[in-house]
């Protein structure tokens, strides 16, 4: 009975785990007491996924503290990922991602663009690193 008890209660906690797994990358700035912006890419056998998050400013880096956003990828080559993140009904951007590297080290820059959405995005450069 009690090994009954500890598999569902571990089931449960598996259930409940937002990532699934694979090998996933997170990226994220500080705006000081504007919202960040944080990312994450999972690469499982060549099929890139990911969300992109808005971050409280009073928890910057933690991206457990924010709003995230289902990653939608329109296209994907070796060193450019183009992808859809929607927010809200009003608040959405599509955006690029272009890698100096084709490979996935265990970690990489990426300049994050905005090809549609609001005009006052200015490309940004992130480090993003490989989870552990």
């Amino acid at each position: 009975m009690f090994r009954l008890f500890i598999t569902l209660a571990l089931l449960a906690t598996i259930s409940e785990c937002d990532h699934p797994v694979g090998h996933a990358w997170r990226a994220s700035d500080e705006k000081g007491d504007k919202p960040g912006i944080g990312y994450v890419l999972r690469n499982e056998n060549g099929r890139i996924t990911g969300e992109a998050y808005i971050i409280e400013a009073a928890f910057p880096h933690d991206f457990s503290h924010g709003r995230r956003a289902a990653m939608t990828i329109v296209e994907q080559l070796p060193t450019e990922i183009i992808f859809r993140a929607q927010w809200n009904k009003d608040l959405k951007a599509t955006l690029r991602f272009q890698f100096k590297e084709a490979g996935w080290p265990d970690s990489f820059e990426a300049v994050v663009s905005e090809l549609i959405g609001s005009e006052s995005f200015d490309a940004e450069t992130y480090q993003f690193v490989r989870e552990k």
